[in-house]
Formats: C-alpha cells, sequence, structure tokens
C-alpha cells in the first residue's frame, strides 16, 4: 500500500487527502451538528477516567444539555435543534449504553429520526464496555449513521457487532504523547482495518481545569502559548499517521483543540445566530450578534422612543423597546447624524456583543463598548 500525503487542513488538522473526514465531521466542522449530552453517568473506565474532560456539575449526574442548554422534554431537543439550523446531531456522555442511559439514547435517536427524517445525520460516542449485538441492531433498525467508539483494549472485539449493518463504525480517542500508548493506538488502528472499520479520529489532547491535577502528577505540561493543549500531542499525531497511513487504508483524521474550541462553536453559533437574529442585529464572523443598545431614565427613554417611532424614518421593526433599554442596529448609533440627534437626550449609547441565546442563563455579553468608543476602534481597524 502506498504512502498516501497528510494534509493540514484550515481548521489546523490533519487527514489523509484522498480519503477524507467522516461525514459526521465534516458537519460538526461547519457549525451544522448539534451537540446532545445524556448525562455524565458511566462505568469510569480505568483507561480514561484519569483525563477525563467533564466538569464537576456534569459528573456523575443526571442531567442532559443540548447544545449547552439543560433540558427536561423530549421536545425540547427538537426546539433547539430548529433553533440552531442543524443537520445532524452527536450524542454523548457520559457512555449512552450505561445502565438506563440505553433506553434513554434509543429513544432520542427515534425521536429525532421521526422528526427530521433519515437524511438528518445522528452520530454517538461509546466507550463499547456494554455494547451487544442487540444494541447494534436497534440503533441500526433506527436509523443511526455513524457510531465513535473509544474502547478498553477488552472490549475492541465489540467493535465488530457494528459492521455490516448500514452504520458506519470508526474509534474516537486522544491522541496522548505517551510510548506506551502509541504502541496500543498502533495496535488498535492495525485492528480497525484487519476488520474493515472506516475511520480513526485522533483528538489533540485536552488539558483543562478537571483533569488538570491528574494530569500534572503524570508528567504531562500545558503546551506554551495555549490554555487547553498538551504538550507534543499534536506533533506525535502527526509522526503517528506518518508511520502508520501507508499501512492501512482507513480514514485517518486528527482534530485540534482550535478547531473544536473556535471553528465548531463560531460556526455553530453563526447557524444558530441566523435563526433567532431579530431585525436590529447583525451577525459577526465569529456567530455572536451585535447590536446598539441605549439606556437611561424610563421617562427620558420614553420620549426618545416617541422621537423614533414618529419623527424618525426608521423602520418600527428596527426598534425594540425594553423597560430601561431601547435596541437598534448597531451601524445606526455609529452614523454621525443619529449621534446628533441622540446627543439632546440623557442616554447613554452602547455597542454590544452577545452569544446568540435569548434565555438570561445562557445568553452572555462578550463586548458592551460606548458608541465613541466603538467608533474610534471601527476607524482604526480601517486605517
Amino acid at each position: 500500500m502506498s504512502k498516501a500525503k497528510i494534509i493540514e487542513t484550515k481548521e489546523s488538522n490533519y487527514c489523509i487527502k484522498a480519503r477524507g473526514i467522516p461525514k459526521g465531521c465534516q458537519l460538526c466542522l461547519k457549525g451544522l451538528k448539534s451537540v446532545l449530552f445524556l448525562n455524565g453517568l458511566c462505568q469510569k473506565p480505568e483507561k480514561c477516567t484519569w483525563y477525563c474532560p467533564l466538569s464537576e456539575v456534569r459528573r456523575n449526574k443526571n442531567i442532559t444539555f443540548i447544545n449547552e442548554i439543560q433540558i427536561t422534554e423530549d421536545d425540547e431537543i427538537i426546539k433547539e435543534i430548529y433553533k440552531s439550523g442543524s443537520q445532524g446531531i452527536s450524542i454523548t456522555g457520559g457512555e449512552p449504553f450505561f445502565a438506563n442511559n440505553t433506553e434513554k439514547t434509543l429513544k432520542y435517536i427515534k425521536h429525532i429520526k421521526n422528526e427530521f427524517g433519515e437524511k438528518f445525520h445522528i452520530h454517538l460516542y461509546t466507550n463499547g464496555i456494554g455494547f451487544t449485538e442487540t444494541i447494534a441492531n436497534k440503533l441500526a433498525d433506527l436509523g443511526l449513521d455513524e457510531i465513535r467508539f473509544h474502547p478498553p483494549k477488552e472490549s475492541w472485539i465489540n467493535i465488530k457487532r457494528a459492521l455490516n449493518k448500514g452504520i458506519t463504525v470508526g474509534v474516537e480517542v486522544p491522541l496522548i504523547p505517551n510510548s506506551e500508548y502509541l504502541a496500543q493506538l498502533k495496535e488498535l488502528v492495525l485492528y480497525l482495518d484487519q476488520i474493515r472499520a472506516e475511520f480513526i479520529n485522533l483528538n489533540e489532547f485536552e488539558y483543562c481545569f478537571p483533569n488538570s491535577r491528574s494530569l500534572k502528577e503524570k508528567g504531562y505540561l500545558l503546551k506554551e502559548g495555549s490554555i487547553a493543549t498538551v504538550q507534543r500531542s499534536r506533533e506525535k499525531a502527526y509522526e503517528f499517521m506518518e508511520e502508520i497511513n501507508s499501512k492501512v487504508s482507513l480514514k485517518m483524521h486528527f482534530c485540534s483543540i482550535r478547531a473544536k474550541d473556535y471553528y465548531q462553536l463560531k460556526n455553530r453559533y453563526y447557524q444558530r445566530a441566523k435563526h433567532i437574529k431579530k431585525p436590529y442585529e447583525e451577525i459577526t464572523d465569529e456567530g455572536l450578534l451585535v447590536y446598539g443598545q441605549i439606556e437611561g431614565d424610563k421617562d427620558e427613554l420614553n420620549v426618545l422612543y416617541d422621537e423614533l417611532r414618529y419623527s424618525s424614518q426608521i423602520p418600527l421593526k428596527y426598534i425594540q423597546f425594553a423597560e430601561y433599554m431601547i435596541f437598534l442596529p448597531y451601524y445606526l448609533l455609529i452614523d454621525d447624524d443619529f449621534l446628533e440627534f441622540l446627543n439632546q437626550f440623557n442616554v447613554e449609547g452602547y455597542i454590544v456583543e452577545a452569544i446568540p441565546f435569548r434565555r438570561d442563563i445562557y445568553r452572555q455579553i462578550t463586548e458592551k463598548t460606548p458608541i465613541m468608543v466603538f467608533k474610534k476602534e471601527l476607524c482604526e481597524d480601517e486605517d
């Protein structure tokens, strides 16, 4: 088998050019996948518990989230998928096939496929420990599109249970820069190729608050200039792919933390923003909502609001009045003529950027800049 070319993508990922990447990854990178977190319950396998990135808020907790929104009803999943404009969803945890999670997982897949149809792409992650032929058949019957195993060696055999059922089968594991781990990873990749699995995804090893103490104890260090990357994970991933790609024919994809924390998230925000934006809001390249916000005394704002409604030529759909704020398109607030008009009132104006959520518990203002400061920064950027 000839050696294939490894390329670096715009997201700072690696893949083998001629083989491509799994469809689930394609949709994720475009922001077209919602993320369903079943709960934080799993068997706590020794192989991965020590580096598990789950926070204390979720670990061992029977709470469910979709796109960081906590839910209690099945239909909340459907509503969020519509709001996000998703073409697929990934199901993760915890472990989808641990104890009572199995029925919950199957129920959600059925519910989602019934609403969005068979073309709606669903992939899920499992450690494979509780994966049986019965589960595999039920997943196939429900139309699961893709499954990603993260198995201990004694459970590798369970991967075969998902093969030849119309499900795309692969493995997704972190790239831990450790010689013993890399030797077993090579053995795993050769095994996957032998059984004709379709892909191996290698994730850049993540350094985060929940696992930082454990990683330090084992000698793993944070990469200089990074807030979440373990040293040498990326470099070892490339070396590993270089060494083994000529020995196998399956897809190989290294996914960087930048791809996950920047590209996937900003593109998902962008998709969500498109579906929830109000007329006075614009969408930034980062997928944030930007708008103008005028604050002041309620009586003063009432006078201003009447002026805007009856004396200006601004369409009413671009004006929203809350109790102590008026919202307008940001570009109006930085217009010189509008600023001259606004100076007649005892109010303060700001340009606001916020992540695309409506509920206060999830909505976060990322920037709130006084109008004149914003204008000055805008001019400096244009220069």
